[in-house]
């Protein structure tokens, strides 16, 4: 059609309008052999006429909406407060402190290349040397991609080669693009050696993608979009959220719940005007009789202060202003809050910052809805689509400079845990999972974000610096009980308090 449009435009117009009649016969008749179904948004009527049907594929469904719905999110991002605060708990919840790199040895006995590999990590990832602007850590680049994806709805990450004379611990970097660099004009549809390119995207015939046709700059720029690279996919991440088979990109989470996030901010922003206007008429001075106006009462209300005495003549009569409550608008407020919190798989509470109404019980249950979720977006999101191709990236380079094969270890990715609703409850109940043998110990350190062997390192040096300077602690569970007395073998009068 794209080709067709360039060579032929009226016939291309004309086809497209007889395929647009077409599919609206196909709908019509449809509806009226449904008419006798038991379905009622398919039976036929009034009401059925209200639901929109599309029948086209996940693609041609979001073809042509899906920058424009971007735009206005990007927008909302910068003047909505509810889309700055749903756009920081995305990245807050998913990302917190960082999904960090673990290093695990395939041989038991490479201490030595386990240490130099961390110490690379160390360096480069966890340094402002990855990031290609310069400005984020591998955490902060993973934080700005979780803010990027659900107003743009995607999110791209290019590797950057780099040369042995840039100084970098590893010679790579990586940039964070916006999906506008997307040559969105190279869109030839499928060719006769079965590939295809769609919308700056070019699919090899397995349909997978093999290259992206990228701007040299951000086509929104005031220098323009610049020349146009054919990348190779090998130095690409793509991530976006898949919500139908065959779909290749991804359009913006804000997109169920723009008309509400627009409605409640200009009715917010009426109701604050109101009582602005409201408050600007102190009172209606009402004169009766001859008196001079030009008297020293006349200029009264310029005088007006708090815990002023006014002074007003015999026939003088002055009305206070009641201004309307702005406390009506609460509930209207709360109901819509609900829906968009709903809209963007967030909880109320977390949404709106309102824990009035919250106890325990309510909390945990908010979690055990939240917390699925959340795991979702990290291990699909984040580790799979994005951290795992970094780590490819990031062995390359390690090979090519230390000559430590990548099958020599493995590079696991550890997502944050959330933060307990309530650490007196849950962390004896994480103690009698581990004691009862539902899980490890190393299991719970990966589920708190942490490396079991890092932990377990530090324990042994603690411990070791503790038997050397004969400190003793209430933690150390080696000499204290957990009610921080000390073991009957440990008493030196060899009698125990316990």
């Amino acid at each position: 059609m794209s080709f067709l449009s360039r060579v032929a435009p009226r016939f291309a117009l004309r086809r497209e309008i007889a395929r647009t009649q077409l599919e609206i016969l196909k709908q019509r008749r449809a509806e009226k052999s449904a008419s006798a179904g038991s379905y009622a948004p398919v039976g036929g009527g009034r009401r059925s006429r209200e639901f929109y049907r599309n029948s086209r594929d996940a693609q041609g469904a979001m073809r042509g909406a899906r920058m424009p719905l971007a735009h206005i999110a990007r927008d909302m991002l910068r003047n909505n407060p509810r889309v700055v605060r749903a756009n920081n708990l995305f990245a807050g919840y998913t990302i917190g402190a960082g999904i960090r790199p673990v290093v695990e040895m395939v041989s038991s006995e490479a201490d030595q290349d386990k240490k130099r590999i961390e110490g690379l990590i160390e360096d480069h990832l966890l340094t402002t040397a990855i990031d290609a602007d310069g400005n984020s850590t591998l955490f902060g680049l993973q934080s700005l991609n979780m803010k990027t994806i659900p107003t743009s709805g995607e999110v791209l990450m290019r590797r950057r080669m780099r040369r042995a004379a840039d100084g970098l611990p590893l010679p790579f970097q990586i940039q964070c693009l916006e999906t506008d660099f997307l040559a969105q004009n190279r869109d030839t549809g499928q060719g006769a050696n079965g590939r295809l390119i769609e919308e700056g995207i070019e699919y090899g015939p397995t349909g997978r993608p093999e290259f992206y046709h990228l701007h040299t700059s951000h086509p929104g720029s005031i220098y323009g979009g610049g020349d146009v690279r054919r990348v190779s996919a090998e130095h690409i991440a793509h991530a976006f959220m898949v919500d139908r088979p065959g779909q290749r990109r991804g359009v913006s989470w804000y997109t169920p719940v723009m008309p509400e996030l627009m409605d409640i901010h200009k009715f917010m922003q009426g109701t604050l005007k109101r009582q602005e206007v409201a408050a600007m008429f102190a009172g209606i001075l009402k004169r009766v009789g001859d008196d001079d106006p030009d008297g020293d009462s006349a200029d009264f209300l310029a005088e007006v202060e708090a815990g002023g005495i006014l002074e007003l003549d015999q026939n003088d009569q002055l009305e206070w202003n009641d201004p309307p409550s702005a406390m009506d608008a609460e509930p209207v407020v709360r109901l819509i809050d609900r829906v968009i919190a709903t809209g963007l798989m967030l909880t109320y509470e977390g949404f709106t910052g309102d824990y009035n109404r919250t106890h325990y019980a309510s909390g945990r249950m908010a979690r055990m809805d939240q917390d699925p979720i959340v795991s979702f977006w990290q291990q699909e999101l984040m580790i799979a689509k994005q951290m795992n191709k970094v780590g490819g990236w990031f062995k390359e380079a390690v090979y090519f400079k230390t000559g430590i094969a990548p099958d020599e270890y493995r590079l696991k990715w550890t997502a944050p845990r959330r933060p307990v609703v309530d650490p007196t409850k849950d962390y004896p109940a994480l103690n009698k999972k581990i004691r009862a043998g539902l899980a490890s110990r190393s299991s719970v350190i990966r589920e708190a974000g942490e490396d079991p062997d890092r932990v377990m390192r530090e324990i042994e040096d603690d411990n070791k610096r503790a038997d050397k300077t004969g400190a003793v602690f209430d933690s150390d569970p080696r000499n204290t009980t957990a009610s921080g007395g000390q073991h009957a073998n440990k008493d030196s009068k060899g009698e125990g308090d316990e």
